[in-house]
C-alpha cells in the first residue's frame, strides 16, 4: 500500500513539472479574469516555453535564460509577440503617467535630435488610461494601462522582428481598443 501511494505521488510530481504553464510571476492575475478582449483570449495564450522560444529568436543578447524567468502571459498575433503582466493595484502602486513620461523619455524628446527617434503619449481608451512609449527603431513597444476605477494595472510589450517594427506601432491601437475592463 505504501509503495502505491509513493508511486502515485512521484507520478503526480513528475506530471506536474511537465505541465504547460501559461501565466507566471508574483501577484500576476490572469488577464481574462479582469478584462475582455477579442484578441487576447485564454485559449490563444502561448505556453512559457513557446513564448521563450520566440523571445529568444528575437533577442541578440537575451535578458532571460530559461522559460521560468518570464513573467506574465503571452500571445502571438500576426508574428507579433504580445506580453501582458496584469496586477491588482493593491499589490502595486498606481503610476503617475506624467511623471513616468518625464522619467522614461530622453531629455528634449519633443524637440531636437530625439524628436524623430522616440515616441510617447498618454491617452484614454475605452474605460482606462494608457501610457505608450518606445523608440521607433526598437523591437519593443511598451504600454501601461490603469483602469479608471483604480483596481488594475497592465504592463504590456509588443515584441516584433526587425522587419515588423512599423507593423507593431500600427497594431498598438488595434490591441488597446480590443481591451475593456470588466
Amino acid at each position: 500500500m505504501k509503495f502505491n501511494i509513493l508511486a502515485f505521488l512521484l507520478l503526480f510530481a513528475f506530471s506536474y513539472t511537465k505541465a504547460q504553464t501559461y501565466i507566471q510571476g508574483e501577484n500576476v492575475v490572469p488577464l481574462t479574469s479582469i478584462t475582455n478582449s477579442g484578441l487576447l483570449s485564454a485559449t490563444n495564450r502561448l505556453s512559457m516555453t513557446q513564448a521563450f522560444d520566440i523571445y529568444s529568436q528575437r533577442r541578440s543578447s537575451p535578458l532571460f535564460k530559461k522559460p521560468s524567468d518570464l513573467v506574465g502571459e503571452f500571445w502571438l498575433i500576426d508574428n507579433l509577440l504580445i506580453k501582458i503582466v496584469s496586477r491588482q493595484l493593491s499589490a502595486t502602486r498606481k503610476e503617475n503617467f506624467q511623471e513616468l513620461r518625464y522619467v522614461t523619455g530622453p531629455p528634449g524628446v519633443s524637440i531636437g535630435k530625439h524628436k524623430h527617434e522616440y515616441f510617447d503619449t498618454i491617452k484614454a481608451v475605452n474605460n482606462y488610461e494608457v501610457f505608450i512609449n518606445y523608440y521607433y527603431s526598437d523591437n519593443d513597444k511598451f504600454f501601461i494601462i490603469q483602469d479608471k476605477q483604480g483596481r488594475y494595472k497592465l504592463s504590456g510589450t509588443i515584441i516584433s522582428t526587425n522587419a515588423d517594427t512599423k507593423k507593431a506601432e500600427a497594431f498598438m491601437d488595434t490591441l488597446l481598443n480590443s481591451i475593456t475592463f470588466k
